[in-house]
């Protein structure tokens, strides 16, 4: 948990929420939400902002992300990338979520805003509320 440490330690308010959130997170978190959308640009963009703020051992993943392709590839990128983000404490505002179907029904996570409906990055409009929260 070392590397996520500092995704938590710049404090940013997010989510209409007292907890602080970091620009590392915020950045995943935007990212989460274009992929969702179907939006490769902003995915793109928000990646790269994630790799000014990432911590050093965490680097060279998010540059994997951040330099796919396709959304395509981002989205099988964003997996590996999501693993390690969750391994941290999820601020107040953010929740887990999981998709069965992703990843060739292996499964996989991500952190989003908390609200009412799932947005799903691995699937965007195909199947965009696919998945559950976790706790």
């Amino acid at each position: 948990m070392p590397y996520l440490s500092s995704l938590l330690l710049i404090a940013l308010a997010a989510c209409g929420s007292s907890e602080p959130i970091s620009p590392a997170l915020s950045a995943y978190v935007s990212a989460q939400e274009a992929l969702a959308a179907d939006d490769f640009d902003k995915a793109r963009a928000a990646l790269q902002n994630l790799v000014q703020h990432a911590d050093p051992a965490l680097k060279s993943l998010v540059e994997i992300v951040a330099n796919a392709e396709d959304i395509t590839a981002v989205r099988a990128a964003f997996k590996p990338l999501s693993e390690e983000v969750i391994k941290g404490e999820i601020p107040e505002g953010l929740v887990l979520a999981y998709c069965p179907m992703a990843d060739d029904d292996k499964g996989a996570h991500w952190i989003q805003k908390d609200q009412p409906q799932l947005m799903n990055p691995y699937f965007g409009a195909t199947m965009l509320h696919c998945g559950v929260f976790k706790e």
